[in-house]
């Protein structure tokens, strides 16, 4: 990650205003990253592109590219610019419109989802996209703690499919991990 340190670094000084991951939270989905090998992986909201670059940082050393979908165009221009400042937007698809449209649309079967948009939209963005995530995929859902009360059809749903295993992880802002079984 030392390359893109400086420019994660500057976006740190902006993360309550961009409502960005914190630094532990990007370690994290690295880590995930590589310990499946993910060569497809999907970016449920943008911002401006703090999360992303760690995605694609990982993804540049699997081989892999990553999908992220934005609905404020504003956001959409300056993540592609810092993508492009650390060299990474050439693994990156940056799709601007509704998740809930722009989900559907994508072909790829994906490694790794990570949710980090629209609270009260998680359980439709996981079950549109759930068809395209292979079985031994991880589904990541940011702020599960702090923003709970406005995603209680996304916990119920995670923690009562069968085909799904699912952890809190109390990091940050809470994460709920994910598993999807062969089932």
């Amino acid at each position: 990650m030392e390359n893109y340190e400086s420019v994660l670094k500057r976006l740190e000084k902006t993360a309550k205003h961009y409502t960005n991951i914190a630094p532990e939270n990007g370690q994290f989905l690295s880590i995930l990253i590589h310990a499946i090998q993910a060569r497809n992986v999907l970016e449920v909201g943008t911002s401006n592109g703090y999360s992303t670059i760690w995605l694609a940082a990982a993804l540049k050393e699997t081989g892999g590219r990553l999908i992220t979908l934005e609905f404020d165009r504003k956001r959409a221009e300056e993540a592609q610019a810092h993508l492009q400042e650390v060299g990474l937007d050439s693994i990156v698809e940056m799709r601007v419109g509704n998740a809930l449209d722009e989900i559907p649309k994508c072909d790829a079967i994906f490694d790794l989802v990570f949710l980090d948009a629209e609270k009260n939209e998680y359980r439709r963005y996981l079950e549109l996209a759930l068809p395209n995530i292979r079985p031994g995929g991880l589904i990541v859902a940011d702020d599960t703690v702090t923003m709970r009360d406005e995603m209680p059809d996304y916990v119920e749903f995670v923690f009562s499919t069968p085909r799904l295993h699912s952890v809190d992880i109390p990091l940050d802002d809470g994460i709920i991990l994910s598993y999807k079984t062969e089932v």
